[in-house]
């Protein structure tokens, strides 16, 4: 706990904990689901073109996909930053950046 002229701040107290878990676990569910697979809600998932692309067009297909999957499906987290790595091989591994929008 942390006190500010009389103002106590709890971190990490149950509320936010479970908050994170609630988006990080909606997170994780968009962008490993494929647009089109999720019965009832088909709009739900990334980008299929994704995997056949070339890396280059591939980055910027899973860059606009996440970005308009957050904005449509989980309002609050944004994207700060998407970067790619690459194991040697024609695989590309995202890194999703993510900010808590407070709503």
């Amino acid at each position: 706990m942390l006190v500010i002229d009389g103002v106590q701040i709890i971190i990490n107290n149950v509320y936010e904990r479970k908050l994170r878990e609630e988006i990080l676990d909606k997170v994780i569910f968009l962008l490993t689901c494929i647009k089109g697979t999720i019965p009832m809600n088909r709009e739900i998932g990334l980008d299929p073109d994704i995997i056949s692309s070339p890396p280059y067009i591939a980055r910027n297909l899973y860059t606009i996909s996440a970005i308009e999957l957050f904005d449509k499906f989980e309002p609050r987290a944004s994207v700060e930053e998407i970067s790619f790595e690459s194991n040697g091989i024609e695989n590309i591994i995202p890194k999703v950046v993510l900010t808590y929008n407070g709503e």
